[in-house]
């Protein structure tokens, strides 16, 4: 292993000790190791954080192939001309939205297309749209209430957006505009996106009626100063139009105003509770005051405040329930939230239950 893979692992130990004497010492109030409680049938049900705390999340079960949707047998061709057919799986998911209709969509890096799941339609599909809105290495999607679903294409450089039977209706950015477009983001009403690219350590916002960039966040390539960014590779707006981006190598959080000006900064380096090693997916739920952090190095989803202090967490390194390998995007809607496990190829479905006390 060489010196930064050691200290990673060192990083993920100390954390996993700090939670567990985090969780012994507060009586999990604050923390985010699971319970098993007992239903009425006696099926065990994962819970976090443990009792006695209030549980505030509830794990669901997860989604890596068709068979965990219909157990109608079904294959796809890999990607690749020439390779055999397969199971339909997932393989690498790294983003994933929530439709209005609960849908939803995941990137998945490794088939290069957008699979569309939804369970109540035994519904487990490759979608790789068609030109001019074809996807050669589709990267972060976001979907509108009116079923809308955009997708950033860091080959193509640009954003497609479809329409909810997921045909093409127009491109945003190309070449000469967007450079490695990543993570996207709507806001609520679905009139503006944000989109991170990590090639120009830059966020831009864009009129989604007519393309129009609205403005642009950072630009200045590898910067620490507040209000620029060392590759932005999440976003995600709240409810009252400010705009959350997680800023990967300068270990924070930055929050924008509607008008773009800075809000807040937080997060920072380290190996303890609310530290940020490698912050990924983002999701603001203002409906409950919480910010969900998707933290690649410690593997786990911390909960925030919206004014940036830590709530909870959930979440560990593992293949079991609740236990992940590299997470990465994360969506939200009403009660349900998904977390894409990408090392563990599935997305992992959690309730929410409530905001913590």
């Amino acid at each position: 292993m060489n010196e930064s893979g050691a200290l990673l692992m060192d990083h993920r130990s100390h954390f996993v000790l700090l939670l567990v004497v985090a969780v012994f010492v507060a009586s999990c109030s604050s923390g985010g190791a699971p319970a098993d409680r007992r239903t009425a049938s006696g099926s065990t049900r994962i819970l976090y954080p443990a009792a006695p705390a209030q549980a505030v999340v509830e794990w669901v079960g997860a989604i890596g192939t068709h068979a965990d949707v219909d157990t109608r047998s079904r294959t796809w061709r890999k990607v690749l001309v020439g390779e055999e057919e397969q199971e339909a799986s997932l393989m690498a998911p790294t983003a994933v939205a929530i439709g209005p209709d609960r849908t939803i969509f995941v990137v998945d890096q490794h088939l290069r297309g957008v699979v569309v799941i939804n369970q109540d339609q035994r519904r487990f599909e490759l979608f790789r749209g068609a030109s001019p809105g074809s996807l050669f290495q589709p990267v972060g999607v976001a979907v509108a209430e009116d079923g809308t679903l955009y997708v950033s294409d860091a080959s193509s450089q640009a954003v497609y957006s479809y329409d909810r039977d997921l045909r093409f209706v127009r491109a945003y950015g190309g070449a000469g505009i967007f450079d490695r477009p990543t993570s996207i983001a709507l806001t609520p009403g679905g009139d503006r996106i944000a989109v991170c690219d990590t090639g120009r350590h830059a966020v831009d916002v864009i009129e989604t009626a007519t393309g129009l960039a609205v403005m642009t966040l950072g630009g200045h390539v590898g910067s620490a100063r507040d209000g620029e960014f060392n590759f932005p590779v999440a976003a995600a707006f709240d409810g009252e139009g400010y705009l959350y981006v997680s800023d990967y190598l300068n270990f924070r959080i930055q929050v924008f105003d509607p008008a773009g000006d800075l809000d807040l900064i937080f997060g920072s380096a380290g190996d303890s509770p609310g530290n940020l090693n490698r912050p990924r997916g983002l999701v603001a739920d203002s409906d409950n005051g919480v910010l969900y952090e998707v933290d690649g190095a410690f593997q786990l989803v911390q909960m925030f405040n919206l004014d940036g202090e830590l709530l909870m967490w959930f979440g560990e390194p593992g293949q079991g329930p609740g236990q992940f390998s590299l997470p990465s995007g994360i969506a939200k809607r009403d009660e349900l939230l998904v977390v894409a496990d990408t090392l563990n190829h599935r997305l992992q479905l959690f309730r929410f239950l409530g905001a913590p006390q």
